[in-house]
């Protein structure tokens, strides 16, 4: 294949067929379309392969600035390449949704860091993880307590991070800790090391025997100045830009997977008119999802900066993941907790039942948009 460049797509459409068509047609996509991970760990090791084979040929490094490593072009092309992998039945790597809710962030207040990173990240050879919440500040990030004080040409970090998804798997963290007063302007946020003595990092095994998250303890470790994100104090402007990206990219990213469970599940299944109802339902708030996002998605790409109205891309999430997973379970029956060949379709359901708490609970979100979207009144 001609080796691509900025310009080598007019449009979405255009990169996703041919992205296909690649996949389809290369062997060493093969391992990848279809793979049924039998544990967590064994994903995060096998998928480094498709990051590699997609990165070295240029496919993952459209959409991202040529400064990092990337070939330029239509950001866009980074929410089509989901897509097409989602369509073609290939698990996406966690780490690509991490990097597209970090390193955005990374290109306005840390681009040195982008510059020397992204490659890395993009390619598989990296992996990080956002340590934000604690024991006692989970939805209430202003009240954390993890500190970082001066220590020569850079900060030693002490408290206890939680629910840092694949943390454990992860050779560093975006980290949100307190480097001044009380409140949201003693907030500063970092980027560091986990593998060096004074960071601890526990796997948390969830419902589903998997380690999705893990929690890091901090005694020390160090965080040399350049790897600060904007500047100190700044970390709550710095968290509230990442949302934007958070909510967009990971419900753009989710919302194929959906509508592909759902397509699988009726051929999995003889199809019940009994369930019409509930299958009708779950299409139409993933398609709602989809439209949304896929807003989202064309705006973050045009540089605007959004709002609170992101809150409502996490509100369809919401309502879609839970509404999908009941489905499925539902049309399916006893088979999906009894069938061994769909145990990991049952870890995808039990992860489903999260779907009100993580990254932002319900009741936070919907108080978001009642007040900073629609003005109502705090009583």
């Amino acid at each position: 294949m001609t080796k691509l460049t900025a310009d080598t797509f007019d449009s979405p459409a255009a990169y996703s067929a041919a992205l296909a068509e690649f996949l389809r047609s290369d062997p060493r996509a093969e391992p990848y379309i279809g793979y049924r991970a039998p544990n967590l760990e064994h994903a995060a090791n096998h998928l480094r392969g498709l990051q590699a084979l997609i990165f070295d040929e240029g496919w993952s490094r459209l959409g991202w600035p040529e400064s990092t490593g990337g070939l330029g072009g239509d950001p866009r092309l980074r929410a089509a390449m989901f897509q097409t992998l989602w369509d073609l039945d290939i698990q996406i790597p966690e780490p690509f949704t991490t990097l597209e809710i970090l390193v955005p962030v990374l290109l306005v207040f840390a681009p040195h860091l982008a510059d020397e990173l992204l490659p890395g990240l993009l390619r598989g050879d990296d992996t990080w993880a956002q340590a934000f919440s604690e024991p006692d500040a989970g939805s209430d990030l202003a009240s954390l307590r993890t500190r970082m004080e001066p220590d020569g040409d850079g900060f030693r970090l002490y408290g206890q991070k939680v629910w840092s998804t694949f943390g454990h798997l992860s050779r560093r963290s975006v980290l949100l800790a307190r480097s001044g007063g009380p409140g949201h302007k003693g907030l500063t946020m970092v980027l560091v090391d986990l593998d060096q003595d004074g960071a601890d990092v526990r796997p948390i095994r969830a419902q589903d025997g998997e380690n999705h998250f893990s929690e890091i303890f901090l005694d020390g470790a160090f965080v040399p100045k350049e790897r600060v994100i904007g500047e100190l104090g700044q970390g709550w402007a710095v968290a509230m830009y990442m949302l934007q990206w958070e909510r967009g990219a990971w419900g753009w990213i989710q919302q194929g997977r959906f509508h592909k469970r759902l397509e699988q599940m009726l051929a999995w299944a003889p199809t019940d008119q009994r369930h019409s109802a509930s299958i009708g339902h779950a299409y139409t708030l993933a398609a709602a999802l989809r439209l949304h996002t896929r807003d989202t998605v064309e705006r973050l790409a045009r540089e605007e900066t959004l709002g609170p109205e992101v809150s409502i891309d996490k509100l369809l999430l919401i309502d879609a993941e839970t509404a999908t997973w009941n489905t499925v379970r539902e049309h399916i029956g006893a088979r999906l907790e009894t069938d061994p060949d769909m145990h990991w379709l049952f870890g995808e359901y039990m992860f489903s039942r999260a779907a009100p708490i993580y990254g932002g609970s319900l009741e936070i979100q919907r108080t978001l948009v009642a007040q900073r979207v629609l003005g109502m009144p705090r009583d």
